[in-house]
């Protein structure tokens, strides 16, 4: 019979969770004070008295088997007997706490009593929902009896409004199971290195392990990824994927591999998240039912439209997603974020899965254990962890919310906050690094963010004042990377009117979360060198690493090295130089040119010199969105004779595929070293002390990554031909040059 497993909270909120998403201001450490709640509650419990008590319970029906499961938080004794206890945290006011105001707690509460009742052999029980106030504590308690006819009334109620939806995810699972046996690899043929690729995954996937892979352009990293990641699925010991990526070049990638698995057989369903600003329907995202319709009713109108669109549709993109929720009249983004819950697959940006800030409640520590994490561009998530595990305080942003906040208390803190970062740092130094800030700044960092959440929980969203609302969830940022502090971090000082508590290393946060999937697997075309990338991403002896020579001939590549100095001293003299070596390389080999450069100010000065070549010439613009974007490179055709100026790094150096006569020849110029500042020296010195080249982690490293993923433009398929030009003397020594792939140096 078929069967499924699901706990009573889930079951309870199917069911039962009615009204409109109100995303009125919420403390973001909900879940961290929900918990502290809970155990204080359970600290006041008898000796006699259970806590966390397990239980599950097998409802048959006609269809299917529901394995019912949960921890009951409490199991008490009274004088009127036995209490089922549920404790919830709220900001709701008592007075504003009405007994049934969360129909879905008493429906959890309520599956806990039957299940125990059944166990025990009860006739009825005591179900009590026990409110603490999350600001006062004060505890606000509801207490009903029922007997067991009752109580399966109430789960018989939740079992039929949840059954729709389990066959759905029923049928859905065992669809995949079958197909999945029977699923080839969707190609003809594998390309070489791409089957060996495809092996060290499936073989990662299914023994639970980490695997590093440098997999050069032309293997087909997508496909050679999802593939086998999918058929390891069929033994079970997972149950769904995260495709985690950065742009959305590489997402669209990602849904053809998918849709290519789909046309052979495979009954699988995925999901793409796209971000809330760019799916929102309305010109502001404003998400309460006053504000917006798709939002008013949201979870009234949800349980028909997931059944839909999975009973419907497979391949859940943008495009798809967005005409369901029209059809049902459902926020777009909350739509996709639900699907997540049965889709196969996920695909979403790396900030769903390690970004403190915006990661995903969904992906809970149940729900990841059985999921494998496949990591696109993995050369991107070094900068990008940094990013997100660092935290700044502005003393200027302070000092403005003393007048417009209402709390005297809350105005105070933040003038003395103000002041405490204006004083850690030396009247006559510009930016200077700190070990430890003193304990009475951290104390009162909390009690400005208490304060502050105190009196921003009453604000309608026209209440809310932008500055404060950033300083608040600035400061909230802050406190929780401090609990992460540790020798990978420190404190920066700029201007004595900055704090920074920057991430030096992001690699024990980036394992600590890596380490809840069943499975990773990093990869890259330019995780080079190899040793930097799995250190800085949290690698280990134990985990498996691949490196793939291209699959590409040298015969491909006319390779120039052209030794000038586009060091910034030098840039004005050798100016004229580097225009002669570039447009020396269009007339050589006619048709279209990408020229790469470190900076925005440098392609400006070397274009001014290419205005006298005569030749079209486009230019990669500052801030260009998806259009603009698309518009650059339809310029590129296999007639046209373009050449585009573009930024190392930028929008145009990855994730671009002009395959053929649609690009002739590239050219990078310098080697795109980041600029020196006290970030950079910090970690040059951190790693120094590290026993590493501290120069190469800081410098060499970053800027030669964006060097090999410009370049790697040119040669897109087996067909491909064409000039790369080297305009820098530095590679011509052995540091820079080893860095390069073997068949960039043929000549």
């Amino acid at each position: 019979m078929k069967s499924m497993k699901i706990s009573v909270r889930e079951l309870a909120e199917y069911a039962y969770k009615r009204g409109s998403i109100d995303e009125k201001f919420r403390s973001s450490k909900a879940l961290s004070e929900g918990t502290a709640i809970h155990q204080a509650v359970q600290k006041e419990y008898k000796e006699t008295e259970e806590k966390e008590v397990y239980l599950d319970f097998l409802y048959e029906m006609e269809e299917m088997t529901l394995h019912i499961h949960g921890r009951c938080d409490g199991v008490l004794r009274s004088e009127e007997g036995l209490v089922i206890d549920e404790i919830k945290s709220t900001s709701l006011e008592a007075e504003e706490l009405e007994e049934d105001f969360f129909p879905e707690h008493w429906g959890q509460a309520y599956g806990y009593a039957y299940m125990y009742c059944e166990r025990e052999q009860l006739e009825g029980i005591n179900v009590q929902l026990t409110y603490v106030q999350k600001a006062s504590k004060k505890k606000i308690r509801y207490l009903r009896y029922l007997t067991v006819e009752q109580l399966a009334e109430e789960v018989r109620f939740m079992v039929e409004a949840y059954t729709p939806y389990a066959l759905t995810l029923v049928r859905m699972r065992a669809q995949k199971h079958e197909t999945l046996p029977k699923l080839g690899f969707p190609y003809p043929s594998y390309r070489e290195g791409q089957r060996t690729f495809a092996g060290s995954v499936y073989r990662t996937a299914r023994e639970g392990r980490t695997l590093f892979a440098q997999a050069p352009t032309g293997i087909g990293k997508t496909i050679s990824s999802l593939f086998p990641g999918v058929k390891a699925m069929e033994e079970g010991d997972f149950e769904q994927l995260y495709y985690a990526t950065a742009k959305t070049t590489t997402r669209e990638t990602a849904e053809e591999a998918i849709r290519l698995m789909q046309e052979e057989g495979a009954s699988l369903t995925a999901v793409t998240l796209t971000a809330k600003d760019k799916i929102c329907f309305q010109e502001e995202t404003i998400c309460q039912p006053e504000y917006c319709s798709f939002a008013d009713g949201y979870y009234d109108r949800i349980n028909d439209a997931l059944v839909d669109i999975l009973t419907n549709e497979s391949l859940l993109d943008r495009s798809t997603i967005e005409t369901y929720a029209r059809k049902h009249h459902i926020c777009p983004f909350e739509y996709s974020l639900d699907l997540t819950n049965a889709a196969d697959i996920v695909i979403g940006d790396y900030n769903y899965v390690y970004d403190p800030r915006v990661a995903l409640k969904r992906l809970s520590r149940d729900r990841t254990k059985k999921m494998g994490l496949l990591v696109d561009e993995a050369h991107n998530l070094v900068e990008r962890a940094r990013d997100m595990y660092s935290a700044s305080l502005s003393a200027s942003d302070f000092e403005t919310l003393p007048s417009l906040v209402e709390s005297d208390r809350a105005g105070s803190l933040a003038a003395s906050i103000a002041s405490d970062i204006s004083s850690l740092f030396p009247e006559n130094q510009r930016e200077v690094s700190i070990d430890e800030i003193p304990g009475v700044m951290e104390e009162r960092l909390e009690a400005f963010v208490e304060e502050t959440e105190s009196f921003l929980r009453d604000l309608l969203p026209e209440e809310q004042n932008e500055t404060v609302m950033n300083v608040y969830f600035g400061s909230q940022h802050f406190l929780n990377m401090l609990e992460q502090k540790d020798d990978n971090f420190v404190y920066i000082g700029k201007e004595k009117e900055e704090l920074k508590l920057y991430c030096l290393n992001p690699r024990t946060v980036v394992k600590r979360i890596t380490d809840a999937y069943r499975f990773s697997v990093y990869f890259s075309a330019t995780l080079s060198p190899f040793a930097y990338y799995k250190e800085m991403l949290g690698g280990t002896p134990e985990d498996y690493i691949l490196k793939l020579p291209s699959p590409f001939s040298r015969e491909q590549i006319d390779t120039i090295f052209t030794p000038l100095s586009t060091r910034f001293r030098d840039r004005e003299r050798t100016a004229r130089d580097v225009s002669d070596s570039l447009k020396k390389q269009t007339e050589t080999w006619p048709g279209n040119h990408l020229f790469f450069f470190p900076s925005y100010s440098y392609l400006e000065l070397i274009h001014s010199y290419a205005k006298e070549w005569g030749k079209e010439i486009v230019v990669q613009e500052r801030n260009m969105d998806e259009e603009r974007k698309s518009e650059f490179l339809a310029q590129f055709t296999e007639e046209s004779e373009i050449i585009g100026f573009a930024v190392l790094g930028g929008v145009f150096s990855e994730g671009v595929d002009l395959k053929g006569d649609r690009l002739r020849g590239v050219a990078v110029v310098g080697v795109a070293l980041p600029p020196r500042d006290i970030e950079k020296e910090l970690i040059h010195r951190y790693f120094e002390n590290q026993d590493r080249n501290g120069y190469n982690y800081a410098y060499v490293y970053p800027g030669m990554n964006k060097v090999l993923q410009a370049g790697g433009r040119l040669i897109r398929s087996e067909e491909d031909h064409g000039v790369l030009q080297f305009i820098d003397d530095r590679f011509m020594t052995p540091v820079y040059r080893g860095l390069l792939p073997e068949e960039w140096k043929n000549k």
